[in-house]
């Protein structure tokens, strides 16, 4: 496999820790009492502290999903010299979505021109990317498909975002909320050319279906569905984020941690570098640390842009190519805690564009 192009887009509205910190404020005083507010904001502080939450990028007035994912997907066409028809299969990665059906792939299809292309999506929460590029390098390996583009659109932050918390005991389960970050992201691939060297790529998921309940963002009738009592305060409402940060990183890392220890060929291949989702760059310092990974190899980057979702990963790898970090036949390795409980991990040698620092 092949990287023909890997592009991002982020939305131009930077929100600070402070804006949030003095949403929070109005939004709940009505609720809550003035100890129990310093207290929300001890706990906020020290959350942005732990996960390394600096800054993060949602919509400004007029920017759009679709326009982002859009711009993403046409500079990833240019950037690998194709025409929409050369693509011929289409998958969208990602959690952001404005239908449930049809698939959010038919969208993007249409408006990046892609006549030719079949298109799907593929949703394993902030693990969607990875499993789509495993997806792809089986297709692949078939020669079924020759060209293949993945593209996320992550802005659901704006509209997922609840400043207002009624009662302290929502804090366990409302804090992730806030370091939620937007961006879009497309992905180009191909099967390598006849003759030259195969990227070996490999990768390797395991699921833990029992904890879904720690991080999940319900529709309507979704009792009936998720078949499980979630220990939220409160009925979670349709389309609200519920995740219970610390538990949800307690069992994530530990469960990644150890896969990574039980798959010892993912540690035998020697990487060069390591991306992993961005839910938070403490987070990600323990699993390096416990994995015995070199942290000089590990990308950290929430405190760039926050918790980008499933977008994470190749917002990594499009601003490592293009600050010359990642080059031809560099060894990446890949590992992912996502909400399912998913962990995901996956190695490959690069090869790809070579791109100027910016």
């Amino acid at each position: 496999m092949k990287f023909l192009a890997i592009e991002h887009s982020f939305p131009t509205r930077v929100v600070t820790n402070e804006e949030v910190q003095a949403r929070v404020r109005e939004a709940s005083a009505p609720h809550l009492s003035t100890s129990e507010l310093a207290t929300v904001e001890s706990l906020v502080e020290a959350c942005f502290a732990s996960s390394g939450t600096t800054v993060r990028r949602h919509r400004a007035p007029g920017e759009t999903p679709s326009g982002l994912a859009v711009d993403a997907g046409r500079r990833a066409l240019a950037s690998a010299g194709l025409d929409p028809w050369d693509v011929d299969l289409l998958l969208y990665a990602g959690i952001g979505r404005g239908v449930i059906e049809p698939a959010s792939a038919t969208t993007f299809q249409d408006l990046l021109g892609l006549r030719r292309a079949s298109a799907f999506d593929v949703l394993e929460a902030c693990a969607s990317w990875v499993r789509a590029l495993q997806v792809a390098d089986a297709f692949l390996r078939t020669g079924r498909y020759r060209t293949i583009m993945i593209v996320n659109a992550e802005f659901g932050a704006a509209d997922v975002y609840r400043y207002e918390l009624r009662s302290l005991a929502e804090f366990a389960h409302w804090h992730p909320t806030v370091t939620l970050g937007e961006a879009a992201t497309a992905t180009i691939v191909t099967a390598q050319p006849p003759g030259e060297d195969d990227d070996g790529f490999d990768a390797d998921f395991r699921t833990h279906g029992e904890a879904r309940d720690l991080c999940f963002v319900p529709l309507p009738g979704f009792d009936a569905y998720f078949a499980k009592k979630p220990a939220a305060a409160g009925e979670p409402r349709p389309l609200q984020f519920v995740s219970f940060g610390l538990s949800l990183m307690e069992f994530g890392t530990r469960k990644l941690i150890e896969h990574y220890r039980q798959e010892p060929r993912f540690e035998e291949f020697k990487a060069d570098l390591v991306f992993g989702h961005s839910a938070s760059d403490g987070a990600s310092r323990h699993v390096v640390t416990e994995c015995g990974i070199d942290a000089a190899k590990y990308r950290f980057h929430h405190a760039r842009h926050a918790n980008t979702v499933a977008a994470a990963v190749p917002v990594s790898m499009s601003e490592a190519l293009r600050d010359g970090e990642l080059a031809e036949g560099d060894r990446v390795l890949l590992l992912v805690a996502s909400a399912g409980i998913t962990t995901a991990l996956a190695s490959f040698v690069f090869h790809g564009p070579r791109r100027d620092a910016a």
